[in-house]
């Protein structure tokens, strides 16, 4: 099978799209021919390079459509499946697809349109409970059994030896900042008894970066920056985080490492509520309502060894091999089809 994969990522819409779909890109190229189709802007040619980048470093081909053409150009592009991870669609996009590709799927967070597809996957804890307007035929992969965890999480195990004593905290919002989060946590953190890992995206604004940099030059030499390392290494040291309420959210769970979480996107809204309804994180709301005050109360909760074991409790109910099942069930489907 012929898959083409479309999706975006750069410094304005973040690369979350690009890193999920290139999970599951990675697994059904062991048995098919898959490559990825990315936007381009001419009017700001910096606006999705990062996310072409990280593409291109991952080993697949690109074929590239202006954003301002999607569908015009998107139908004389040859493939048998179209699977799409973006925002940047509606209703007549999934029905002008359809007629395109033999075989399209979608990748949805927010559950906002009629899917002219024929299935769709949202990892998203809470979302089996979703009632889509769908095809009749259309099949549904909902909830964490069809979680997208990257291959270094799959290989590894929960973590249930729990330190007495939080030492190590890392600190992370995603691949980009625009809204400078993590610069504002850092001045809330900065004086706080503890070694801080904060992670640098790869769409990270640069002069954030340097800001940082500069910070720590005056002399908070309990805070690190990793930039461009493997996030699995720099989470393993660590006793719990402070992470943005996305995919990774699933990778620290696997890992056993209790987590506070900060909403930074509408699309990870529902999963901080249905985790904090579980007792998997501590849930502080949306990133521009988050204060000192608050993160200092919550971080002294999840400091307390007893928070931290009944929270790793609640961790197994995860399927790691998520990715691995979805492939299979794809290649499945489209056998179907085509016998």
């Amino acid at each position: 099978m012929k898959i083409a994969v479309r999706a975006d990522g750069g410094n304005q819409i973040g690369i979350g799209h690009i890193m999920r779909t290139l999970v599951l890109a990675k697994e059904l190229a062991k048995t098919n021919d898959v490559f990825y189709i990315c936007k381009i802007s001419k009017e700001s040619p910096e606006k999705y390079s990062k996310g072409i980048e990280i593409v291109k470093n991952s080993g697949f081909n690109i074929k590239t459509i202006s954003e301002t053409n999607i569908l015009d150009e998107l139908k004389f592009i040859k493939a048998d499946c179209l699977i799409t991870d973006s925002y940047d669609v509606d209703e007549d996009y999934f029905n002008n697809t359809k007629k395109m590709f033999e075989f399209t799927g979608y990748i949805d967070d927010l559950n906002l349109y009629n899917f002219n597809v024929d299935f769709i996957i949202n990892q998203n804890i809470g979302s089996e409970n979703y009632k889509y307007n769908t095809n009749k035929d259309t099949k549904l992969f909902l909830g964490t059994d069809y979680i997208m965890l990257r291959e270094e999480f799959r290989n590894t195990s929960l973590n249930l030896n729990i330190n007495k004593r939080v030492k190590n905290i890392m600190i992370t919002v995603g691949g980009s900042d625009s809204n400078g989060i993590t610069n504002r946590i850092y001045n809330y953190i900065k004086d706080l008894p503890f070694e801080f890992h904060i992670i640098i995206g790869p769409s990270f604004k640069k002069e954030n970066i340097q800001s940082l940099i500069e910070l720590i030059k005056k002399g908070h030499r309990n805070i690190k920056l990793h930039i461009n390392e493997k996030i699995i290494n720099v989470m393993k040291k660590c006793d719990v985080a402070i992470s943005a309420c996305g995919s990774t959210l699933y990778e620290l769970a696997i890992l056993g490492i209790p987590t506070l979480g900060i909403i930074v996107s509408d699309n990870q809204e529902l999963t901080a509520y249905k985790m904090e309804q579980r007792n998997i994180i501590f849930n502080l709301g949306w990133y521009n309502e988050l204060n000192k005050e608050k993160l200092l109360y919550y971080l002294n909760l999840i400091c307390k060894y007893k928070n931290r074991k009944l929270m790793i409790q609640n961790y197994n109910i995860f399927n790691k091999y998520g990715v691995e099942k979805l492939a299979c069930l794809i290649n499945d489907m489209y056998k179907e089809v085509n016998y």
